[in-house]
């Protein structure tokens, strides 16, 4: 029986992130972000989305960006086969200096423009810009979809970070060497894309769906 593959996108993203994967593995589902409740944490959220999830199949779950973060909590409530990370964090200590210096601006989170700037970066979502600077386009690309309401509560959740889940699984990561957004020198990832940016799902996906049936295989045997 195959593996039931689950991976969440980025900051707010949509299932678009995971085009190339969702023709390469029948099994892949691609959840999507539910409005956050009022007070909801990282582990609250992290929990109703496994409720959602749960199921008698043996399942490796993932994500990319923050959706390897939140995929590191859903795990604690779904017990996977293991969790990859695609260009993402193990735990708060492998984020990049200026989020956690960012740490003191959270309260402002709320009050961000997150509809104007949206409209702003339309013009990165582009093909011309997609051939001459595919990292930059695809970031573009993730932040046009996403909720404002989900983007606010995920990066506010991002800023107060502060523990990563002790897991009973194995943890594998993949990680471009030119992704600005987590810096590789603060991971110490599985694998390395070369020429690699941050959304690598989208610009290597041949990388990325060769690692996920890697990590298959290894926790299959």
């Amino acid at each position: 029986m195959p593996i039931r593959l689950i991976l969440f996108s980025g900051l707010a993203a949509d299932h678009d992130v995971f085009a190339p994967q969702s023709l390469a593995f029948e099994q892949l589902i691609v959840p999507v972000w539910p409005e956050p409740e009022p007070g909801d944490t990282l582990d609250s959220y992290s929990k109703r989305l496994a409720d959602d999830l749960r199921s008698t199949e043996t399942t490796v779950i993932g994500g990319a960006s923050f959706g390897g973060i939140v995929a590191l909590h859903v795990a604690k409530y779904l017990d996977p086969l293991a969790v990859i990370l695609i260009g993402s964090v193990r735990g708060p200590s492998e984020l990049p200096r200026y989020a956690r210096v960012a740490r003191y601006l959270k309260p402002c989170v709320s009050r961000l423009p997150v509809g104007l700037l949206q409209k702003l970066t339309s013009p990165l979502d582009s093909r011309v810009i997609a051939r001459r600077v595919p990292h930059l386009s695809g970031l573009a690309r993730q932040f046009q979809h996403c909720s404002p309401a989900v983007f606010k509560w995920s990066l506010a959740r991002i800023l107060d970070w502060d523990s990563s889940p002790t897991l009973k699984c194995p943890v594998f990561q993949i990680h471009g060497d030119r992704d600005r957004v987590l810096p590789i020198q603060n991971v110490s990832p599985t694998q390395v894309v070369a020429g690699g940016g941050h959304v690598i799902s989208l610009t290597h996906p041949a990388e990325v769906i060769a690692f996920i049936r890697f990590v298959e295989e290894e926790v299959s045997e």
